[in-house]
């Protein structure tokens, strides 16, 4: 999700819709625009004492919550204050900041919606006269700013152990699914059921066994509004790496039978930590936390996929012996993605093969030889295609007797080869013939494609080195031309910030093609963020289509 949800500075987890899925509320960490609301005996002690006393008793607190002495307030990771956006079918628009008593110097954070009248449930219980204890209590919106004070709801026989705990509960309020570390629990967080009883009192957490809960960490629960379906995140073996988001159903009433937890595929899960899932009414839109980027996000995306591809997608694989830089003769073998086992075998005996996407199912490939292997890959049609990708290059490179890392590499630099392999790289060089340049005539603009960023930096994603490779073999050849590489955004953030970024990715193209052989006196660079965009921001298909980048032809 764009800024102003993400920061790149900040923690930004747990989603959660209202539940008509107009507001999009959020959990931000560690920001030093926390509540600074401290409630004892009833008064503010921020607006009471000095500022120097506010801050001793602040630490004192949180280092009785984390259990670390000297825990600084603003960098902890218990310093979590409550957000929101207005949302609409995936677009945010503008930011909240409740205020006092939905937040304060405490921690704060809304895990789940209670109902449907704008009533949302929030971790900890809070005292009007001042201190928190654990539990969970409800409040619910006034105003854009206002929420009343929390409310308590009662879990009988309540003993969770350790800090960290999360729910979700069913739309009419009559389920609760708890992550916490419990008397029972099979190793660290598990997942625990409580069936409402009179008013707001909760049963005892009925523990959901070890069909759903592992001797690993199961967390971040999130019940399907049918209550069918049930979304958490673990560690246990078998994902892609750190905390992975799983889903398993319902088989019957009782709430004993699930079906056997289902990895959910790439790229929603990754091999960072994914974790909050909250899936919409569409049983479709997703959106999740991940620290794929760094810092902890919001994301979005999509569990159903397109049925069918808009075009075919060529995968040209090389397969590189790591020590030697060479190519290497090798097994290669590939399948659907999730499959247990490898359905296809091709012995490459030049290193080389092509694959071809016809269908808009993610596959896996692994390389091998003597001893030598590789990482197993994971490719998404689907993914590259969004990024207009038609044919890619990947080079898979293998290790002996070691798991490896596996990077798209620019084809033009492959290692070096054999009389054999000299050929195919010639055939590669046919690609640069002049008359499969990029055209550059005088005041002329060229929209480059596939031309990827890390989100929200300047830094050119891999894939897209073939196509600035093309841009550098034209300018050398056309040394009587000076262009200038001009970046374009979207609108989704702060002008001053997107005019800095338009420029930022700009200069990292000039610097690419300048390290790539091109005399810097033949490359300018300018960022005009949202300015000047070619269509009219209303949704994301517009946006993509202003986040651009061009080469316009100045002087000849």
């Amino acid at each position: 999700m764009p800024y102003p949800v993400n920061t790149d500075v900040y923690d930004e987890i747990c989603p959660i819709l209202s539940y008509e899925e107009n507001e999009l509320y959020f959990t931000r960490v560690g920001s030093p625009d926390f509540n600074k609301t401290l409630i004892e005996h009833g008064k503010n002690v921020y607006e009471e004492k000095s500022g120097e006393y506010y801050q001793s008793r602040l630490n004192q607190i949180f280092s009785q919550i984390t259990g670390k002495q000297d825990e600084n307030p603003e960098t902890s990771s218990f310093n979590q204050d409550v957000w929101y956006s207005k949302y609409h079918e995936g677009e945010i628009f503008n930011l909240f900041h409740p205020a006092y008593p939905l937040n304060s110097a405490m921690p704060n954070s809304i895990c789940s919606h209670y109902g449907k009248d704008g009533s949302y449930l929030v971790i900890n219980q809070f005292d009007e006269e001042g201190g928190v204890s654990a539990g969970f209590s409800v409040v619910k919106k006034e105003n854009d700013i206002t929420f009343t004070f929390p409310e308590p709801i009662i879990i009988q026989d309540f003993n969770k152990k350790g800090t960290e705990v999360n729910v979700s509960m069913s739309p009419e309020k009559e389920y609760i699914i708890i992550a916490m570390e419990g008397e029972n629990s099979l190793g660290g967080q598990d997942l625990y059921l409580s069936i409402k009883g009179y008013q707001n009192t909760y049963s005892k957490p009925i523990h959901l066994g070890g069909g759903i809960n592992t001797v690993y960490r199961e967390a971040t629960p999130f019940f399907s509004q049918n209550k069918q379906k049930l979304y958490f995140a673990s560690n246990r073996p078998g994902g892609f790496g750190g905390m992975d988001i799983y889903v398993c159903e319902r088989l019957d009433y009782s709430f004993k039978k699930w079906s056997k937890p289902k990895l959910i595929g790439q790229p929603i899960n990754s091999k960072f930590d994914d974790s909050h899932p909250y899936v919409q009414l569409d049983d479709d839109s997703m959106l999740f936390t991940s620290n794929r980027d760094g810092s902890s996000d919001i994301f979005f995306g999509k569990l159903k996929r397109d049925e069918e591809l808009e075009y075919a997608i060529g995968i040209n694989i090389f397969i590189v012996k790591g020590e030697e830089r060479k190519r290497a003769n090798a097994q290669l073998y590939w399948s659907e993605a999730y499959s247990d086992e490898y359905d296809n075998f091709f012995r490459a005996r030049d290193g080389r093969y092509t694959y071809t996407f016809n269908e808009n199912i993610p596959m896996k490939f692994k390389a091998e030889n003597r001893g030598y292997i590789s990482d197993e890959i994971f490719l998404d049609p689907q993914e590259l295609q969004l990024a207009g990708i038609r044919e890619l290059d990947l080079e898979i490179i293998i290790k002996k007797g070691e798991s490896t890392t596996v990077a798209f590499q620019n084809p033009t630099k492959k290692p070096e080869q054999d009389k054999e392999d000299k050929k195919v790289e010639d055939e590669k060089t046919d690609l640069l013939k002049t008359n499969d340049l990029i055209p550059l005539e005088i005041h002329s603009t060229v929209v480059l494609k596939n031309i990827l960023f890390e989100r929200a930096t300047p830094n050119v994603i891999t894939v897209s080195y073939p196509s600035l490779l093309k841009l550098a073999e034209t300018i050398k050849r056309r040394p009587d031309v000076i262009i200038q590489v001009e970046g374009h955004t979207d609108n989704i953030g702060d002008s001053e910030a997107l005019l800095n970024l338009s420029l930022a990715r700009a200069s990292a193209i000039r610097s690419f093609l300048i390290k790539n052989g091109v005399s810097h006196h033949q490359v300018l660079a300018k960022g005009y963020g949202a300015t000047r965009p070619i269509t009219k921001n209303r949704n994301e298909q517009e946006r993509s289509q202003n986040r651009r980048v061009e080469i316009r032809v100045i002087k000849q």
